[in-house]
């Protein structure tokens, strides 16, 4: 995405004003202890299942800045008290980095007991046990961060309406019902949108703010966030319904209607662009689950607008989702992902997951995994276990699957027809002795009087060892020959980037150890002189296919094909933990198919 582009350029050129470079937890309400999470994104999405601590974390980067507490969201109750020390007597605190010019400043707030406010939280001096450097005067400290909050919790943004209709009473009203209430009252806000009254009074204050027509930048926004034209919108903050709430007055180009008819998504997206739009640059912006009530497409364009606004005024935007349409798309480091250690029920955050991967930890199903075709079992196993290996996030974005073909069925049968897709998801591992002397071609290189049909056929039986055949339309000399040209630069192009190599000449050579061998062997056979026999038998046979299949008749008393594969398992297990050099070459390869989208 282009805009994302333009962000990263602009922070790469550190245009983005006190800005919060990371938050660490030393002990903090349930998360991990001293768990860290980096902004390298101004745009980043707390995402996770329910109760796992995002909106806690939301809370803290509301406390960081200066005057700001998370008092007014976390506090002790008779029924909830909180614990002011861990075993360690650590204090509930967090601590944050930010720069000011060349100056890096860190600074830690920490929940204070005092008689007269046990909520206090407060700047504390550096504290080397929580990884912050120490000062040689222990009382200096650095100041909070200045930066402007806007903060909107999209569970709780109800029009008034919607709040007395769903949590009002009627004490002390002589409405029959709820309804009846708001008939009467609706009358005195009909008088303001109308221009009728400017204020509506009680016996002792105003019930009411001065009436606000939304802009025209404003109308734009919320018209293409929501997927439909607004003419015009006025706004009032009143209490006529009890409750302090916002009433609107939309104008579509088919009918005018209030938020007692809008859905509570229009709602939310006319209180998150009006303060968007208002909040002062380099403001620091959190929103809490802000795809309430919204459709997927108004949830990805809600997400453009953030961008946007990220991209003109500077801000600072952190939001906890759900939503894999907010989440896809963005890059890596926009993404922390909650999830709780099941050993202790504590919350774990973690960064660096693509979109798809994060998906794994709200159980979003991913229906187009991508596919990797590999040439036989062994090699299925291999790069399974090294999927398994780089978790279960990455795992659950992949299928596995060989070909009893062989190679040959590949090149001829399946990758004539999956380079023919727009959107290809299957991807080849060959064996190493497939692998070409030459890097594979890219058909551009070639002179364009070059490019012909005969000269590209040549060029893949050259890098492949096949021929590669087309069924297009007919006519003279043997079919289209434009279809087949095309056709034969785009076998060329799935080369160029689905196509990889295991490291080795075979799966076997990439398994076989000769200290494992020798071990089992030593494990089964007691007599010594017989074991170094074998073993010297064992040396002397070359193909590591051979030599697994004279180790199983000794280690599982038969070579045929299931006790091979126990000796296999063995194997390769010894070599996922050993993670050596071949390991990295795949799970290389594996990282490059998952940034390719």
């Amino acid at each position: 995405m282009e805009l994302i582009e333009v962000i990263e350029k602009i922070k790469s050129s550190g245009k983005f004003k006190n800005y919060i470079d990371f938050i660490q937890f030393p002990y903090y309400r349930n998360v991990e202890i001293d768990t860290r999470i980096t902004f390298t994104f101004p745009l980043t999405v707390f995402i996770g299942q329910n109760g796992c601590g995002k909106s806690s974390c939301l809370h803290a980067l509301y406390g960081a800045p200066d005057r700001y507490t998370p008092y007014k969201f976390w506090f002790d109750t008779k029924v909830d008290p909180v614990s002011y020390y861990d075993d360690q007597r650590k204090r509930h605190s967090f601590w944050y980095s930010y720069q000011k010019g060349n100056q890096t400043f860190e600074v830690i707030k920490a929940r204070i007991k005092r008689k007269d406010d046990p909520n206090y939280w407060e700047t504390s001096r550096p504290l080397a046990w929580a990884g912050m450097k120490t000062r040689s005067n222990k009382n200096e400290r650095d100041r909070p961060v200045i930066k402007n909050v806007v903060y909107l919790d999209f569970r709780s943004e109800l029009s008034a309406f919607d709040k007395y209709f769903y949590f009002g009473n009627l004490k002390l009203s002589k409405a029959r019902n709820k309804q009846e209430y708001l008939r009467r009252k609706s009358s005195s806000l009909n008088k303001i949108f109308t221009g009728a009254k400017a204020t509506i009074s009680s016996s002792t204050r105003a019930l009411n703010l001065p009436m606000e027509e939304l802009s025209g930048l404003e109308l734009e926004w919320i018209s293409f966030i929501l997927g439909r034209k607004y003419i015009s919108g006025l706004s009032v903050l009143h209490e006529l319904f009890r409750n302090k709430g916002y009433s609107v007055l939309f104008q579509t180009n088919f009918a005018k209607y209030s938020e007692a008819v809008a859905g509570s998504g229009e709602m939310a997206v006319v209180r998150l662009v009006r303060e968007v739009l208002a909040a002062q640059d380099y403001s620091l912006i959190l929103l809490d689950e802000p795809e309430v009530s919204l459709h997927p497409g108004a949830q990805n364009r809600l997400k453009i607008f953030l961008l946007d606004q990220i991209k003109n005024k500077k801000h600072q935007v952190v939001l906890t989702s759900h939503s894999p349409s907010i989440v896809r798309g963005l890059p890596k480091e926009s993404i922390k992902v909650f999830y709780q250690n099941p050993r202790n029920g504590r919350f774990l955050v973690k960064e660096g997951l693509t979109p798809e991967e994060a998906f794994f930890h709200i159980e979003f199903p991913i229906d187009n995994r991508k596919s990797i075709i590999v040439e036989d079992i062994l090699a299925q196993e291999i790069v399974s276990g090294v999927l398994d290996k780089m978790g279960e996030e990455t795992r659950n974005l992949f299928n596995v699957k060989f070909n009893p073909g062989g190679e040959s069925v590949i090149k001829k049968e399946f990758i004539t027809v999956y380079c023919r897709e727009q959107n290809i998801r299957d991807y080849v591992f060959f064996d190493g002795d497939q692998n070409p002397e030459t890097p594979h071609l890219d058909w551009r290189t070639i002179p364009t009087t070059n490019l012909t049909v005969k000269n590209l056929r040549t060029k893949i039986r050259e890098q492949i060892g096949e021929e590669i055949k087309f069924s297009v339309d007919g006519g003279q000399g043997g079919g289209n020959q434009d279809q087949q040209l095309e056709l034969l630069k785009s076998y060329l192009d799935y080369y160029l980037t689905h196509v990889f190599y295991l490291p080795q000449y075979t799966p076997e050579d990439l398994l076989w150890n000769n200290e494992l061998a020798i071990t089992l062997i030593n494990g089964v056979i007691i007599d010594r002189e017989t074991a170094q026999r074998r073993i010297s038998d064992l040396t002397n046979i070359q193909p590591k296919k051979l030599k697994f299949a004279f180790l199983s008749d000794i280690v599982q008393g038969g070579s045929h094909s299931e006790a091979i594969s126990g000796i296999h398992k063995q194997f390769l297990q010894r070599w996922l933990n050993e993670a050596n050099c071949d390991f990295l070459c795949i799970r290389d390869y594996i990282t490059q198919i998952i940034n390719q989208e």
